[in-house]
């Protein structure tokens, strides 16, 4: 029997709540084993040489409750039952774009292959990543020692930038993939589409709308229920776009239908910190309800770890500092105040250094554990009764 070469494989949920586990292979699609039962993948999107896609994508979804997962001989990890112990990182990729040049070559100048071998070991029962993943939108600027030309929006950019480094990931934990920025469709779209897009759809639309976007989807872990929005394709975070308003409208008003009820813990999760978004905050301003359902909101964007309390919102959390060039700490808290926030009580937190933090479930909250690059706690902090702590 011909075995699929599979060249990765990894375990993510998708708009229907559920987990699938996607593969990509040289070949016809495999089958994926769950408690030694074969289900036959699909493909999801074939090998296009003529783009620059030198793989096939499968997919299936995952059985509930099985125990023991593999795509061919590659394993896979199990859909917890619990959910005790969260990671959360984003902000990926290596910068190659124009005169911004990180030495990608370099695991302390892009220190994601260290940072996922990092999360791998803490083996937590759900990793959530909060988008941008393609990062290298340029050829090698000169005098870059080492440096290797892939770059655009091709298998080989994001088997680099992506699934090589991630595979320790893959390989221990199911994942939650929010959509960045860098993954809109003038940037690295057709790679989301094809790779990482939860819902069906495998390619932008043409032309490319103005509101386009997956709507919000949840799935839901034991007893913390996460809501996922796409905030990737905005033209920029400031000022308001009356078209974008609009679409965060619509998609709020889904996001809080499927945040509430569930009891427990309520996450909302997006690459754009909405506080500091002019489209969103015009939104949650005008209908301060948007946000009721949720008891935090995770965003990347910014390169740093930041946390802000808000007057009459639920806290927000920065995790995005997975591997990209880190920003100013704080950056963001100056957009949080022009879009007319209140900050409340802690005070905002932010530290520049590379890393992701790991939440575990407490008496009275949510530990967080910032780790750098090698997993070795830097700070401590806390989420409990309604607020961030550092």
């Amino acid at each position: 029997m011909l075995i699929a070469a599979v060249l990765s494989a990894w375990v993510q949920f998708a708009v229907d709540g559920a987990p699938h586990a996607r593969a990509l292979v040289t070949t016809a699609c495999p089958a994926l084993r769950a408690d030694g039962a074969r289900i036959p993948m699909r493909v999801r999107a074939p090998i296009d040489l003529d783009r620059h896609w030198d793989e096939a994508v499968c997919d299936a979804p995952v059985p509930p409750h099985a125990k023991a997962l593999a795509v061919e001989n590659t394993p896979l990890p199990a859909i917890p039952r619990t959910v005790r112990t969260v990671v959360v990182f984003g902000d990926t990729g290596c910068r190659m774009k124009g005169g911004e040049q990180q030495n990608c070559g370099d695991l302390a100048g892009w220190p994601f292959a260290r940072i996922a071998r990092s999360i791998a070991r803490v083996h937590p029962d759900v990793a959530i990543h909060v988008g941008d993943y393609y990062y290298r939108e340029n050829n090698c600027a000169p005098g870059i020692q080492g440096c290797i030309n892939y770059w655009g929006d091709t298998s080989m950019s994001w088997v680099a930038d992506w699934f090589a480094p991630a595979a320790p990931i893959f390989a221990r934990v199911p994942l939650l993939l929010s959509r960045g920025n860098h993954e809109d469709c003038k940037r690295g779209g057709a790679g989301w589409y094809r790779y990482l897009e939860p819902s069906a759809a495998t390619a932008c639309a043409d032309p490319i709308p103005v509101d386009e976007g997956t709507m919000p989807y949840a799935v839901a872990l034991d007893r913390l229920r996460v809501v996922m929005l796409d905030s990737a394709s905005d033209a920029s975070d400031t000022p308001a776009d009356p078209a974008r308003t609009a679409y965060y409208q619509r998609s709020l008003d889904a996001a809080a239908a499927l945040g509430g009820g569930g009891g427990g813990d309520a996450w909302i999760v997006t690459h754009r910190p909405p506080y500091a978004n002019a489209n969103m905050s015009a939104v949650l301003k005008a209908k301060p309800a948007e946000f009721a359902p949720f008891t935090l909101v995770l965003a990347g964007h910014v390169h740093d770890f930041a946390t802000a309390n808000l007057t009459g919102f639920p806290p927000l959390i920065v995790n995005g500092e997975g591997g990209d060039e880190l920003d100013e700490a704080d950056a963001v808290g100056g957009f949080i105040n022009g879009n007319g926030h209140a900050f409340a009580s802690p005070a905002p937190f932010a530290t520049k250094q590379f890393g992701f933090a790991v939440y575990t479930r407490s008496a009275q909250g949510w530990s967080i554990s910032l780790r750098d690059a090698d997993g070795i706690e830097r700070r401590a902090c806390a989420f409990a009764h309604g607020a961030v702590g550092c």
